[in-house]
């Protein structure tokens, strides 16, 4: 187990918050589907039962993206029969291999605040314990994949929950936002505007908990102008990210992860678990 610890002010709550952070189960249309020799649907299944299992449960789930491999309805469906098992509420992201539409039309999503009613989007917050989650949509045009953007009105929603009042927030999202210190990472599985994303948190790094994504299927801690950014790696197959890296290779020893997350007393810790 790895932990990272980054201080950061105290929540609006003396009750420390858990969640789990978990990314890129890639489900397929069946329970046969195999990633990268990686059984998709019976790793997602570990994984929910290993969460459920936990000593401490968490307050809820984040998947931050790349629920199927490829986004028709059984796959959703079949993702849906997975992770409606779980004992706590989950949040989803959409990855670069997920749609919007069919994520609100196959998947439950825990008790939130819609951004808007066009099912093409998927951004939300809700709060808990004080603290507020704001959830961004940043699936760009196919043309950009394997990167993602923020388009103009994620950033207004964006500043509107960072301005509404004093809460301590997260940012949650698929892409990574900055730079990795691995080649192939940061040539081409970037947030486009990654740098306006860190430069309009900024103003917010007391309040700021942290930004959680995925899409790397590698754990991956970077603290900027005391803002934590934090991946977490894949339920599948993990890629490694050494700096001179100059394509994807995956890390067929390192094994499926989940992240445990706590949000207490002015610190947030992310704590790598594997099955």
């Amino acid at each position: 187990m790895t932990s990272f610890t980054a201080d950061m002010m105290p929540t609006l709550s003396s009750t420390p918050l858990y969640f789990v952070h978990i990314s890129d189960t890639h489900i397929g249309p069946t329970r046969s589907f195999e990633l990268y020799g990686c059984n998709s649907y019976n790793n997602a299944k570990r994984i929910v039962e290993t969460l459920n299992a936990l000593p401490t449960q968490p307050d809820f789930v984040i998947h931050t993206g790349d629920i199927v491999a490829h986004p028709d309805e059984a796959a959703y469906r079949l993702a849906e029969s997975v992770f409606s098992a779980l004992h706590v509420p989950i949040y989803y992201v959409v990855g670069n291999h997920d749609a919007s539409k069919d994520i609100h039309a196959f998947l439950t999503i825990g008790e939130k605040a819609d951004y808007c009613i066009d099912t093409d989007v998927l951004s939300y917050s809700f709060e808990r314990k004080g603290i507020r989650f704001i959830v961004l949509d940043a699936r760009g045009m196919d043309e950009i994949d394997p990167h993602g953007i923020l388009e103009a009105h994620q950033f207004d929603f964006l500043r509107t929950g960072l301005s509404r009042d004093e809460a301590s927030v997260v940012i949650v999202l698929h892409f990574p936002p900055l730079k990795l210190d691995s080649l192939w990472l940061d040539t081409d599985m970037l947030l486009l505007n990654g740098e306006k994303l860190h430069e309009e948190l900024v103003p917010f790094r007391e309040r700021v908990r942290g930004v959680f994504y995925g899409h790397v299927h590698r754990g991956i801690q970077v603290l900027r102008d005391g803002i934590l950014y934090s991946s977490v790696a894949s339920t599948g197959r993990q890629f490694f990210a050494w700096p001179n890296d100059g394509k994807m290779q995956a890390d067929l020893h390192h094994p499926p992860c989940f992240n445990f997350v706590t949000l207490t007393g002015g610190k947030t810790i992310v704590k790598e678990h594997s099955i």
